[in-house]
């Protein structure tokens, strides 16, 4: 049993709004300014449109049963805002894969953070991402994980009294285009 804090950024100010990323670590002592680095870090690739505001407060929870267990607070960081002054696909954008090497239910645990909406500024002729862009985003991603290395995990829900968590090892973006939908599509 290990306690995880909760920690979203919420997402605002374009069409299909709000959005939020959620975020578990073992200790917030560095973890919301660590994510607003990385937030700022990739705010060139996002629409202008687009504001970011990491929370300085959350809840704790327990990973086995995902019970609330406290609370945790930190010193508020100013939002986020996109730079990218140019058009986009409101649910169109890219994806980060954040590896483990922890296996939950009989799979190796895996967790995922959706960066949409996503300027077009970084799409390439073919329908990939742009190469720059791509390294740009693989950079501030391999920079999150380090600063957070003892600290950001992936939680496995489970059911019941099942659940666990993994220690984030490193993180990968595939070079092709994600789209989020929702139920109300």
């Amino acid at each position: 049993m290990t306690q995880l804090d909760r920690v979203r950024s919420i997402w605002t100010g374009f069409p299909g709004g709000p959005g939020v990323t959620t975020m578990y670590f073992l200790d917030t002592a560095t973890a919301v300014e660590s994510l607003h680095s990385f937030w700022s870090a990739l705010a060139g690739r996002l629409p202008i449109d687009v504001d970011i505001q990491v929370e300085n407060a959350g809840d704790t929870i327990e990973d086995t049963t995902g019970d609330l267990v406290g609370a945790w607070s930190a010193a508020s960081v100013t939002s986020v805002a996109g730079t990218a002054d140019d058009s986009y696909a409101a649910p169109a954008g890219c994806v980060i894969d954040w590896l483990t090497e922890t296996i939950a239910n009989h799979r190796r645990l895996r967790g995922r953070t959706f960066l949409v909406p996503f300027s077009s500024l970084n799409l390439s002729g073919d329908g990939t991402i742009d190469t720059t862009a791509l390294g740009i985003i693989r950079d501030a991603a391999s920079v999150f994980q380090a600063e957070q290395s003892a600290s950001l995990v992936v939680w496995h829900r489970g059911s019941g009294s099942d659940g666990s968590n993994g220690l984030v090892t490193s993180s990968f973006v595939p070079d092709k285009i994600a789209v989020l939908r929702s139920r109300r599509d």
